[in-house]
């Protein structure tokens, strides 16, 4: 059965390495939508302009792609945060926080959608702005740079209501590795997603079902 994907991004966010000739957080949208080949994606402007509209219209048309879809991908790039504009503001953490709100329409009430972070690579083929691998020469975990993130993401990752954690001597009480599925919006590198798509969309889709089991956020603050 086909899905309906929204991708949230920063349009015009350069600081990534180039794909098909083009190093723009949009450029990487229009790879996904030939690689989603049977699957509906909507991007946030859609194929056309919508610079020219209030924000109440943009809002409103935003909205009706959100509402339709069921799984929200957010393309993770160096510079999606405009540091000098309130978060409240910005149209990332907007889509985010309605994408995980359940949504009355002529009687029916939606599910929050799965929402999966894909990493995009940096200017240096890297995803070390965000994804530090093998930080423990012990047991190779993995630190995630939340701090670079908006806030609602930051709220919904490491959020599961009942952690599970390794065992490895090398890390103190307070900063324990997790394991398994320990966020809402779990979050993957570009080049492993697109080689294993259909793993990370099953799996977020998991976790959707079993939303009780974390404590999400859906308000978007500062």
């Amino acid at each position: 059965m086909a899905r309906k994907i929204f991708v949230t991004y920063k349009h015009s966010d350069n600081s990534v390495y180039p794909i098909n000739g083009y190093s723009t957080a949009r450029a990487y949208v229009d790879y996904l939508i030939e690689l989603f080949k049977g699957d509906e994606i909507y991007k946030g402007e859609g194929n056309e302009d919508l610079s020219k509209f209030k924000d109440e219209t943009i809002a409103t048309h935003l909205k009706d792609k959100i509402y339709d879809s069921s799984i929200t991908i957010v393309l993770i790039s160096p510079n999606m945060k405009e540091q000098l504009k309130p978060e409240s503001d910005q149209w990332i953490p907007w889509e985010v926080a309605y994408s995980l709100k359940q949504i009355t329409r002529n009687g029916r009430i939606s599910q929050s959608n799965a929402v999966l972070a894909v990493v995009l690579p940096d200017w240096s083929l890297t995803y070390h702005y965000f994804l530090l691998e093998n930080s423990c020469p012990y047991c190779n975990s993995t630190t995630y740079k939340t701090g670079t993130l908006f806030q609602i993401l930051r709220e919904n990752m490491f959020n599961v209501k009942t952690p599970t954690f390794n065992n490895c001597t090398n890390h103190s009480r307070t900063s324990p590795v997790y394991t398994g599925n320990f966020s809402y919006i779990p979050s993957v590198r570009w080049d492993r997603f697109v080689s294993n798509k259909e793993s990370y969309l099953n799996n977020v889709e998991t976790i959707r079902d079993n939303i009780d089991q974390y404590n999400v956020s859906k308000m978007v603050t500062g």
